[in-house]
């Protein structure tokens, strides 16, 4: 499999990790708690981590990029946390959740690839 297949398919099976999390960790509690939950999986979180892996996906082959780009999208993300915050939309335990989802969904594709890199 090509290069640029290999990403899509990735992308591709991101997203649906993504969604099934969300519905799993946001739309389902929402169901059994009622709508004005703070501890649901934030989705400006997770949709954010995923335009900003897509983002992220163009820059792969420019290693200058690499270190500004997670400058800028740790500032992008600690301004969505904290108006989720400021709006009360969420706490921590929902931001942390649609983080965390969005680390498992973006690493689980790419584990093979990654795997031999990480060390515990």
């Amino acid at each position: 499999m090509n290069k640029e297949k290999k990403k899509f398919v990735g992308l591709v099976l991101t997203f649906i990790i993504m969604m099934v999390g969300l519905f799993l960790l946001k739309y389902l509690p929402m169901s059994f708690f009622g709508k004005d939950i703070l501890f649901d999986a934030s989705f400006h979180i997770t949709s954010a981590c995923l335009v900003l892996y897509i983002i992220y996906l163009f820059l792969d082959g420019n290693k200058k990029w690499r270190i500004p780009y997670f400058v800028f999208s740790l500032v992008v993300l600690t301004i969505i946390s904290i108006q989720r915050i400021l709006v009360n939309a969420h706490n921590d335990i929902g931001l942390l959740l649609g983080f965390v989802l969005s680390v498992f969904a973006i690493v689980f594709p790419r584990w093979k690839e990654l795997g031999g890199k990480i060390k515990w």
